[in-house]
């Protein structure tokens, strides 16, 4: 089954590939799928399983017929609305409130400059010290230098530190402004570094996934808007990128040797788990599971902060865990989070939603013209499928504060505000 999967993927990969003429965002979500398949061929092959995140080992495999089906059917049909945004249609990009983002710009250049504050004395020393224990710290709740400097300052600017997830809207935002509005330059920079700032929080934790989602989203705001980009342009972006990437690189291979070099496979097995194993944890949760634990707090992580006073955190993971009788915080993509969570049906529900929600964003399909709250809200749900091929990324209420402020942005692009009233876009050409 572990063949199928990949092939399933390749194909639809390739079909897409064929059907659109082109490399874009549906291309580039479906290829990877295909990759984190063909890594699983790959563990299943060296025999790298019971290690690194993988819940099945050698004598237990159970990749059967049925999750394999149910995990190629849901996360198509969660990549299908993507799917009806042709690049080649799309002519240009509209801002129908500009001044709410520039504040929504401005939020997130603050942010990353509190971030950068609590950051700046700590990091060089993380960076030079055994990454692996720092990461161990992490697990046993020690609070990072970063997190110890931030109580002491004021609530205010200390609740602010709760939008750093967001600031992964400063990517595509950067690509619309150098694109269409040609902000300046400073403004622009500034924006990039932005969207920087969960990978450099993650530095104080060790954390390789804050920088492999930055890298997964960066990839995707590159393929939607690289045909708006003059050949000028983008010799700038790739000699801005080349760099930047071959940091984060290497962040990325001194945390892997740290943590991971004194295993048994070695630092280049672990990758290869800690990329391929999401198909193969869907088979071991459809197998495992017990569904009589339901536990919704990242299906709703507002409500269950704010209101039951409930997060997913590694306490109540831990707790989970005991219950279902096998540690859940691994990598089984994002449908097997929320299978585990609220059982086959309510994975049904939540996939039919989100498959209409994504519709009812995109709208139709071959649209000319997108406003750029549109592409945020877009960019928003992408990030599920894009990023679930590792987890479900709005897990906890801090992540989903992007979604707040993108859904604000949205409404204010539909409605005018005027002293108490409003008016669509619509009304006001009509009264012009």
């Amino acid at each position: 089954m572990v063949y199928f999967t990949f092939i399933y993927f390749a194909l639809l990969t390739a079909y897409w590939w064929k059907k659109h003429q082109r490399l874009d965002i549906c291309v580039y979500m479906a290829s990877l799928y295909a990759l984190t398949s063909l890594l699983a061929v790959v563990i299943i092959q060296c025999d790298w399983l019971g290690d690194s995140g993988i819940l099945y080992d050698r004598f237990d495999v159970n990749l059967s017929l049925l999750p394999t089906l149910i995990y190629c059917a849901f996360i198509t049909l969660s990549l299908i609305p993507f799917s009806l945004v042709y690049g080649e249609n799309l002519k240009g990009f509209t801002n129908r409130s500009p001044w709410s983002m520039l504040a929504l710009c401005s939020l997130l250049i603050i942010v990353a400059f509190i971030n950068l504050y609590l950051v700046a004395d700590s990091t060089m020393e993380i960076l030079s010290g055994d990454l692996g224990s720092i990461r161990a710290d992490r697990y046993q709740g020690i609070e990072s230098p970063a997190d110890v400097k931030a109580e002491s300052m004021p609530f205010v600017i200390r609740y602010m530190t709760y939008f750093r997830f967001s600031t992964i809207l400063a990517l595509p935002l950067f690509f619309y402004y150098t694109c269409f509005e040609k902000k300046s330059k400073w403004f622009r920079l500034l924006l990039l570094f932005s969207s920087l700032t969960s990978p450099i929080a993650g530095i104080q934790g060790a954390d390789r996934t804050e920088v492999v989602a930055f890298a997964l989203m960066l990839v995707f705001s590159l393929v939607f808007f690289w045909q708006y980009l003059s050949h000028k342009l983008k010799r700038s972006l790739i000699l801005a990128v080349i760099p930047m990437v071959g940091i984060l690189a290497t962040y990325v291979v001194m945390v892997t040797q740290s943590r991971f070099e004194k295993r048994g496979d070695g630092a280049i097995a672990s990758v290869v788990q800690y990329g391929g194993q999401s198909y193969i944890n869907f088979c071991y949760f459809w197998e495992h599971a017990k569904p009589q634990y339901i536990a919704p707090e990242r299906e709703i992580p507002m409500i269950s902060h704010y209101l039951l006073h409930i997060d997913s955190n590694m306490e109540r993971r831990g707790e989970r865990s005991g219950k279902q009788g096998f540690f859940i915080s691994v990598f089984p993509s994002f449908i097997g989070d929320i299978y585990l969570d609220i059982t086959f049906l309510g994975m049904v529900l939540w996939v039919c939603s989100f498959f209409l929600v994504s519709l009812l964003v995109i709208k139709s399909p071959r649209r000319k013209e997108l406003d750029i709250s549109e592409f945020l809200a877009l960019f928003c749900l992408a990030t599920v499928p894009v990023f679930g091929i590792f987890y479900y990324r709005y897990h906890n209420h801090q992540h989903t504060y992007m979604l707040i402020l993108v859904a604000i942005i949205y409404i204010l692009s539909k409605y005018k505000f005027i002293i108490g009233e409003s008016e669509t876009p619509k009304e006001a050409e009509a009264k012009i």
